[in-house]
């Protein structure tokens, strides 16, 4: 499977622009929190690199931490249509919403998965992985990263319990996970953060 090169995405949003917006204060105590992450790679993992919420987000994220001095980067997994369809699947399943899911789905899932693992460049001090689709990349802590963090950006909160069980298998691997709101989690055993929903007010 031909993965993706890693890409640098440019944005025309500069941290002074936001100035107006936070204030001066904000942007240096940004400064002063991105000094901790120096001598660190950050690498975000997700599905795609256009289209979608996790996208949007990364697209302007990425080139504004840069521009803090944090060497943040951005690599995605590659999968067929039968691998996106069977996400598409788990996706509408962990939203609660009757899906066919057969023993033959997990099996691509986790073949695909695989793929991903050996062929993916991995290069992170912290692995920063978004969503189900990936989360089964945990699999390579062993052998890169110091810490995996694992976000979801979906409201699991009353899942189809077969592929929440299949998932959570890999989320608990993970030394913490992210949630956008508290009634969008579930009981783990790691650390959860929450980081809330939020809009871009330079954005297109």
């Amino acid at each position: 499977m031909q993965l993706d090169k890693e890409i640098y995405h440019h944005s025309k949003a500069k941290l002074q622009d936001y100035v107006p917006l936070v204030g001066r204060g904000t942007i240096e105590a940004l400064n002063a929190l991105a000094g901790r992450l120096s001598g660190k790679v950050i690498q975000n993992i997700n599905s795609t690199y256009t289209g979608g919420g996790v996208a949007e987000i990364l697209t302007r994220m990425t080139p504004l931490l840069n521009q803090l001095g944090v060497d943040a980067r951005w690599t995605t997994i590659k999968g067929d249509d039968r691998f996106f369809s069977v996400t598409k699947k788990f996706h509408n399943a962990l939203h609660g919403k009757i899906e066919s899911i057969s023993s033959e789905d997990f099996s691509l899932f986790l073949e695909v998965s695989r793929k991903n693992i050996e062929e993916l460049q991995f290069n992170g001090d912290i692995i920063f992985v978004h969503d189900p689709q990936p989360v089964v990349l945990i699999s390579k802590r062993h052998e890169i990263g110091e810490k995996w963090l694992w976000r979801c950006h979906i409201d699991v909160s009353n899942p189809d319990e077969k592929v929440w069980e299949f998932i959570q298998n890999y989320v608990v691997q993970y030394d913490a996970t992210v949630f956008s709101a508290p009634n969008f989690t579930r009981r783990l055993p790691n650390r959860q953060f929450l980081i809330h929903p939020s809009i871009d007010p330079l954005s297109d």
